[in-house]
């Protein structure tokens, strides 16, 4: 019965993209994992680390086959803390997170009830989502987005042949119409950095779906007015760069120094979040390394503009994770736990820089899991 629900596909569209002057097609599937790595992915299942993280995806209760969507008609996200502030927010971000999971196991066992099933939540949400409201809209579009925008371009390009997604369309109207306009512009003012970042990986991640150049190359913008603004490097300065152009009321301020009235003191790899606490870091190098993935994929190559930053930043976490901070960091204090949020930055970069701290920290955590906009990246993206 669920096989027969969603006889649905879409047309792959062939061939890679960039963003140049002449651009060429879009790869698809091409939002953070491409055929290449879910394929090979399928072939070497058995092995390690992919057995171990696909066993964990296939134990999630987001794989459940008895799971059903909760779609609602607005989502109301006022901010995170509160008592009731989560639900709606919580519901879609896990219905996203399903639909992908489901997506994943279909390409990798061709078990048809989880296409179905990842194709019930992509077409309950665009039937029955009208807006988001509230002081963290924006936040929500993106933490949702990106896992939209991941689950759609996998079931849109992994159909059987023949087959078709008869609401498609409607899903990339949803996608078009009440997530990419408010994402595309970002957010720089008034905001900590993880906003931008995962406005630009939900922004890309749908421009891709929608085959939008235009869009692609905006969330590329994006990501590279803010990376630099967030990412710290001695080399720009004593005081880390303004998020916007012009000078910024205080900028230690801004990167939640000093603590208890202590000098600002600041480090290659520190980010913007850093003295807050360590899930918001791990948020953002999360986003970063999405675009970055998604992008070269599509022949842009973000990689090796911001190696150094993003490898600094690698190493400063995992480091501070692992071993004493010291005193003149934050205080002597980092607070809360870093997420799994190494593995596809490992992967991209461990041929090309020195990683200890980040591969120790890496192995840890195995497998990722599934978090907020995070997910299975052992499984997708491990470096065996």
């Amino acid at each position: 019965m669920l096989a027969s629900t969603l006889t649905a596909s879409l047309v792959a569209v062939p061939g890679a993209g960039s963003a140049e002057a002449k651009p060429k097609p879009f790869a698809h599937p091409g939002v953070v994992v491409s055929k290449k790595q879910l394929d090979y992915v399928k072939k070497n299942i058995k092995k390690q680390p992919y057995k171990a993280a696909y066993a964990a995806m296939r134990r999630s209760p987001l794989a459940s086959l008895k799971r059903r969507p909760h779609a609602v008609k607005v989502v109301h996200c006022i901010g995170y803390g509160g008592p009731g502030d989560n639900i709606d927010c919580g519901i879609e971000r896990d219905d996203a997170m399903a639909a992908y999971t489901n997506a994943l196991i279909w390409y990798i066992s061709r078990d048809k009830r989880r296409l179905t099933l990842a194709g019930i939540y992509l077409n309950a949400w665009s039937r029955t989502l009208k807006s988001h409201t509230g002081a963290d809209t924006l936040l929500q579009e993106a933490w949702a987005g990106t896992t939209w925008a991941r689950a759609a371009e996998l079931v849109k390009h992994s159909m059987p042949k023949g087959k078709k997604w008869n609401q498609q369309k409607r899903f990339a109207t949803m996608l078009r119409t009440k997530y990419l306009p408010y994402l595309i512009k970002g957010k720089q003012e008034g905001v900590n950095g993880n906003w931008d970042l995962v406005m630009a990986d939900a922004a890309i991640g749908i421009s891709v779906f929608l085959d939008d150049r235009k869009s692609f190359d905006k969330s590329v913008r994006l990501l590279r007015s803010r990376v630099p603004a967030y990412f710290y490097l001695k080399s720009d300065g004593p005081k880390p760069r303004p998020p916007v152009d012009g000078v910024m009321p205080d900028i230690d301020t801004y990167w939640f120094q000093p603590p208890g009235g202590a000098p600002a003191v600041y480090a290659d790899g520190m980010e913007q979040e850093t003295c807050r606490d360590r899930v918001h870091p791990s948020y953002s190098l999360a986003a970063t390394m999405h675009v970055i993935a998604t992008a070269q994929i599509q022949r842009v190559n973000l990689a090796s503009e911001f190696q150094r930053r993003i490898t600094a930043a690698m190493e400063f976490q995992s480091k501070y994770s692992l071993s004493p901070v010291p005193a003149w960091l934050c205080g002597g204090k980092l607070n809360d736990v870093m997420q799994p949020a190494l593995e596809i930055a490992y992967a991209t970069y461990h041929k090309k820089a020195k990683l200890p701290w980040t591969r120790k920290k890496m192995l840890k955590q195995r497998p990722a899991g599934a978090s907020v906009f995070m997910a299975w990246e052992t499984l997708t993206s491990g470096v065996r």
